[in-house]
């Protein structure tokens, strides 16, 4: 099913709608009724929300970061290669899923495009005429046409695009976006790309599949591209920093680097004073080394572990007796979509038990 332009402003919405911010309808209500002064009123208009967006990000100093981003195989250009990103990033932004879908979906918004750089005749025209005489059928709409968007993109290089995220990390760092003490959680995900990107990793897994009489089948299959490692503020969900290597690489061999980002990016405006790991990140040596850097570390033992062993041992001597117990709801989504989940933490003499219900 395509992707329509309420869908894409639905995105955009709830996707802007600050998480730093909370939402009380009533209160918004009870002050327009009493004729009280409000903070602002917006229309849900593209382009008039967005505008105090760029403002934000000029603020932080988030455009000069950009405008500093550059192709490596790129020679001569026709457009400043702060358009493609910021173009690029309106896409993310506005959760279209297909590139084909820009020109009708983003590109033919003058509103829109105007923010981004370009005016009203190269968004009616283009930025260029090039394949004009070979172009069957009508031009796409907008300035430049996805293919183009895509080609220069690809022409990032990896470590500039992550000197960038860490860089925008410092800036709402130094805004005071985080707290004073700052909890991360550490995580990894595959970013997969074909074996024609110069310098990815690859590697060999086993995966599941189903035919069509309904049966199961392993087989193994080679995967390509990077893996993207991941410090995420644990109240705010903002990264506090990023690193990237090859696909193949073990998490624990970033465990240090990802968390000597974090603490440089965080530094002069917060404090790293706990990092929460899933077992990938399990290695005792990287586990000792946070404890000399005075940083507590919360992370799942495995059965076979000593810890395993002495915990349950404190147990059944009578040591893990509730001392105390914090219940607190957190809220998800947004809208009708939106719901409750309900957190229970028992703390116990001698360690610490989390279960959730």
């Amino acid at each position: 099913m395509r992707q329509t332009r309420d869908e894409i402003t639905d995105n955009l919405a709830e996707r802007l709608c600050w998480q730093v911010a909370h939402r009380d309808d009533g209160r918004v209500a009870r002050r327009l009724y009493r004729k009280q002064v409000v903070d602002g009123v917006y229309r849900l208009d593209t382009g008039a929300v967005l505008d105090d967006f760029f403002h934000f990000l000029r603020a932080l100093g988030v455009m000069a970061l950009l405008e500093q981003l550059r192709g490596t195989a790129t020679d001569r250009v026709m457009v400043p290669f702060v358009q493609y990103a910021l173009l690029y990033g309106l896409k993310t932004l506005f959760g279209i899923e297909r590139i084909k879908a820009l020109p009708a979906l983003l590109c033919s918004d003058e509103a829109l495009m105007r923010l981004v750089g370009f005016n009203a005749q190269q968004v009616r025209q283009g930025v260029c005429q090039r394949g004009r005489t070979t172009r069957q059928g009508e031009r796409p709409r907008g300035p430049i046409c996805p293919d183009t968007l895509a080609n220069n993109m690809v022409q990032c290089h990896l470590r500039d695009l992550e000197t960038l995220f860490n860089g925008v990390i410092q800036a709402l760092a130094k805004a005071g976006v985080f707290g004073k003490r700052v909890t991360g959680v550490a995580d990894g995900t595959d970013l997969e790309t074909t074996d024609r990107y110069q310098g990815c990793g690859q590697v060999t897994r086993k995966r599941h599949l189903v035919d069509k009489r309904g049966q199961g089948h392993e087989i193994e299959v080679t995967v390509y591209g990077w893996k993207a490692l991941l410090l995420i503020d644990a109240v705010t969900k903002i990264p506090l920093a990023v690193k990237v290597g090859p696909i193949q690489a073990h998490e624990t061999l970033w465990t240090r680097a990802l968390v000597t980002q974090a603490r440089a990016n965080l530094a002069g405006s917060a404090c790293l004073y706990k990092v929460v790991f899933d077992q990938g990140f399990l290695a005792g040596t990287d586990l000792g080394w946070l404890e000399q850097q005075g940083i507590r570390f919360v992370v799942p033992a495995k059965d076979h572990m000593a810890v395993t062993a002495d915990a349950r041992a404190l147990a059944a001597a009578g040591e893990g007796v509730i001392v105390g117990r914090r219940v607190h709801t957190v809220r998800h989504g947004q809208g009708r979509t939106a719901y409750r989940e309900r957190l229970v933490t028992r703390y116990e003499r001698g360690f610490e038990l989390f279960r959730v219900g």
